[in-house]
């Protein structure tokens, strides 16, 4: 996801903290061993909302701002659910990184105001959350050169020694560098979590294409989409919403536009991490599991671009 502080405006219905019993919580997946990871998962933007509708898995990160983490823990503690049925993903930066930065419409001061020390940014995500540990620790995006994305990661692989992470991964890592950090480090990642859409995955620069997840496959490593309705795709979110293809698969269905882009993903084995502040997007996010496309649907909407 960016990494610039996109919070959303938290609704307090007292309704919404009614959990509903008509959508089961997501299927997982093992991401390592003995750690599953749900299927589909929220970063942004009301995780109090997912977890009282069923969803069990949250995603935040140190640059989203403290208040976003704050708001992720307090959901996890407050959920009534215990701490083993819910999944916390978080991440850490690597810097310096000026080449993501640029791409990502980034400040160049960002990696300088947050520091380049991996370790005291571990501890102030975990201490910010409010937990005693994370499901999953990401290292938001490679640095500049492999030597200090490798010395950012071998500081998160710690994390798993100490029990503080139960798995950690990368994201924003193509192909080539996902099998770069493979043969490296000491701790193979688990996940790779990258923007991945309709009409969005053919761009290899941040592991936005097909060729990243075969990678993935490749090295028993689970890949993750974000902005799985489109965020990073050419006319973005409404683009691939209000196409034609994906409009009348949908209709085919009686279903949204939306739940055919996410189930577009979670029927090719991929992980997804969206949005969402509204009661009625969560249950039907939650619900993508429950029908699948046949083999035209799925290649007809891989065709678009």
């Amino acid at each position: 996801m960016k990494f610039a502080p996109l919070l959303c405006v938290l609704l307090h219905a007292a309704n919404a903290l009614q959990r509903k019993d008509g959508v089961p919580p997501a299927p997982t997946v093992e991401i390592a061993p003995g750690v599953r990871m749900p299927k589909i998962n929220l970063g942004l933007c009301n995780h109090t909302f997912w977890l009282a509708n069923g969803g069990r898995g949250v995603d935040t990160a140190l640059v989203y701002g403290d208040k976003a983490q704050q708001e992720t823990g307090e959901a996890v503690r407050n959920s009534g659910l215990p701490r083993s049925e819910l999944f916390v993903t978080t991440k850490v930066p690597c810097c310096p990184a000026k080449k993501w930065l640029k791409a990502a419409g980034g400040l160049p001061a960002v990696c300088g105001v947050l520091g380049h020390n991996t370790s005291s940014q571990i501890e102030h995500d975990i201490a910010t959350l409010g937990v005693d540990y994370v499901d999953l620790m990401l290292l938001h995006w490679p640095c500049d050169t492999f030597e200090e994305t490798l010395a950012a990661y071998s500081a998160m692989e710690s994390m798993v020694t100490a029990g503080t992470a139960k798995a950690i991964g990368v994201s924003n890592f193509n192909a080539s560098m996902v099998d770069r950090i493979v043969r490296a480090a000491k701790i193979k990642p688990a996940v790779n979590q990258c923007g991945f859409s309709v009409a969005g995955h053919t761009d290899d620069t941040w592991g936005r294409d097909d060729a990243t997840v075969a990678m993935c496959k490749k090295h028993g490593i689970t890949y993750e989409a974000y902005s799985p309705l489109g965020g990073w795709a050419k006319g973005g979110t409404g683009r691939v919403l209000n196409d034609p293809t994906v409009k009348a698969i949908a209709n085919a269905h009686n279903k949204t536009s939306a739940q055919v882009a996410l189930r577009w993903i979670a029927q090719q084995d991929i992980v997804i991490v969206t949005s969402s502040k509204k009661k009625e997007h969560d249950e039907e996010d939650l619900e993508i599991f429950e029908w699948s496309l046949t083999e035209d649907e799925m290649a007809r909407l891989a065709a678009l671009k």
